[in-house]
Order: structure tokens, then sequence, then C-alpha cells
């Protein structure tokens, strides 16, 4: 498997914007959920590393 780093410019933007985008959903989701604001953001960064690593 290669990477083609003429990519990477992209690649981290589009995961900079993504993170921006599922952080607040991931602090409301986690005070919905009454275990609090840290339990959402520690539930979104589980789901992105079993997403990146079984090809979500």
């Amino acid at each position: 498997m290669t990477y083609d780093f003429r990519t990477l410019r992209g690649d981290l933007l589009g995961g900079i914007t993504a993170t921006v985008v599922v952080f607040p959903a991931a602090l409301a989701f986690g005070v919905a959920s009454g275990l609090g604001a840290a339990a959402g953001v520690y539930g979104s960064i589980a789901v992105g590393f079993f997403a990146a690593v079984f090809g979500g």
C-alpha cells in the first residue's frame, strides 16, 4: 500500500474540518447521555479510530 503525498494537504484539511464539525456534536451527545462531555469526546475518538482501522 502506498500513499500519494500530493494529497496530504487535502487530507489534513479534511481531517481538521471533520474534527471541527464532529466536536460540538460529541460534546452534546455526551451531555445528553448523562455521562458528561468527556465521554462524548472519548466516544467520538474511539469511533474515528475504528473507522480508520476497519476502512469506514
